[in-house]
């Protein structure tokens, strides 16, 4: 192979693996900001829960007391309903105390949904706390790798420009140029390899004595669809 073009290719290599890093590591913040946003989802998740069962609780305090003062209300009816003197007073008395019992029973029944509901949502609770703290380390360690992958990713950045830089070097101005002025025009794709009678880049069938000479021979070619600067690999 023609040393020029073996050193095209090795530039464009290198050229493609430091855009290719300095893609991931640009993407850093972002991924890391957006890991960051789904530890908070999933932790203020399980708070809102959290708080719905301390919140039933209150609830339920709040019911046990109003029955306690209903209780108490009852036993006193029932005390007074012993010293009523006439039928009115003690049909009246009668009326109260139904009234009390009656309220006493919707809320015994209010409370006794909430501790169905209680006893659902701690169950409910363990398996989610369970499963936050497993998710909650899987983004924490996850977090923790893309961080410390920063530094390596511009070590190896560093190495390969310096590979790139002396690459460079090796190849002459004009046909550095021309590869610049291709490598802006296609995307940052100067070359093209050629398999199978094909530009793989394009996928336009090279012509067949192009395709031959390129083979046989040192001669640089471009395809005539794209304009990339043809190679093929088994010769290199």
């Amino acid at each position: 192979m023609n040393p020029d073009l073996r050193n095209l290719i090795a530039l464009q290599d290198l050229e493609l693996s430091i855009a290719s890093l300095q893609k991931q590591s640009s993407q850093i913040p972002n991924k890391t900001q957006i890991l960051e946003n789904e530890l908070a989802r999933i932790r203020d998740e399980h708070d809102r829960e959290v708080a719905r069962s301390k919140d039933l609780a209150n609830q339920r305090r709040h019911l046990e007391g109003e029955v306690d003062m209903l209780q108490t209300k009852l036993s006193r009816l029932k005390d007074q309903l012993m010293i009523v003197k006439t039928n009115k007073e003690y049909t009246a008395m009668l009326h109260e105390i139904q009234t009390a019992e009656d309220q006493i029973r919707r809320e015994e029944d209010k409370i006794l949904d909430i501790m169905e509901e209680t006893e659902n949502m701690d169950q409910l609770l363990k398996k989610a706390e369970q499963e936050m703290l497993k998710k909650s380390a899987e983004i924490q360690e996850e977090i923790r790798k893309t961080t410390e992958s920063a530094p390596k990713l511009e070590s190896e950045l560093a190495r390969l420009q310096e590979e790139k830089n002396r690459v460079e070097a090796t190849i002459g101005d004009e046909l550095l140029a021309r590869y610049r002025r291709i490598a802006k025009a296609c995307k940052g794709v100067a070359l093209a390899e050629a398999k199978d009678e094909l530009c793989s880049a394009c996928h336009v069938r090279i012509r067949p004595q192009m395709y031959a000479e390129l083979l046989q021979t040192e001669n640089i070619y471009a395809c005539d669809s794209c304009s990339r600067i043809l190679f093929h690999r088994d010769n290199s």
